[in-house]
């Protein structure tokens, strides 16, 4: 399986992503001009984070609260022989929104879009009930959302190459960030930083 951490994406990559998952649907002006990228560069960025999987779909986020249905979450283990066919089996399901390998209580999380009370026991029936290899299962069934965010939280550092807006040179370690005028910049070290905030000072000084 190609690793896609150690795809080569950098910050004007990382600054795309962040507006796509904010609004996949923003014209590509528009976007080009918040990214501070040619609209080419832009598209072809795109078009290569696509290619590369790293972006696998553009999607709608619906609210929850205005759809009648239930998230429900199944935690299954399984028999070790089994569990990449129990898992495949289980991810062509019409009500399986999501299938999880973990390392903890359960071997499988499995997430499911429900209609109603009596949907899930059908599920519970027939679909888990039928599957060989699976030995327990536990149903966490969602109240209230609190915080849903649909994909990975993007940050510098985090298979993303960023560069320190003073010296220049690669990041390796955990960054110092500065926000001016809405713009997001990155330092290595307190050196660089100290040295920015005093160019930023003297020229947005009165």
């Amino acid at each position: 399986m190609k690793d896609k951490l150690r795809l080569a994406l950098d910050e004007i990559d990382y600054r795309i992503l962040n507006i796509l998952q904010e609004d996949s649907r923003i014209p590509i002006s528009k976007l080009a001009r918040q990214a501070r990228v040619s609209i080419p560069t832009a598209r072809q960025r795109i078009n290569r984070m696509i290619k590369e999987g790293v972006i696998q779909r553009f999607t709608v986020l619906l609210d929850p609260s205005t759809i009648l249905g239930y998230d429900v979450f199944i935690g299954i283990n399984v028999a070790p022989a089994s569990l990449m066919q129990v898992a495949e089996q289980l991810r062509k399901l019409d009500n399986v929104i999501g299938v999880y390998r973990s390392v903890g209580e359960y071997d499988l999380l499995v997430r499911l879009s429900l209609s109603s009370y009596t949907e899930l026991d059908e599920f519970l029936a027939n679909a888990i009930s039928k599957t060989p290899g699976i030995q327990s299962v536990k149903t966490n069934i969602i109240i209230s959302i609190l915080k849903d965010e649909p994909s990975p939280r993007l940050k510098p550092g985090r298979g993303i190459r960023i560069y320190c807006a003073v010296c220049g040179k690669e990041i390796k370690e955990i960054p110092i960030k500065r926000v001016v005028e809405s713009k997001e910049y990155y330092l290595c070290c307190s050196t660089c930083a100290n040295l920015f905030d005093e160019r930023t000072a003297w020229n947005y000084s009165p």
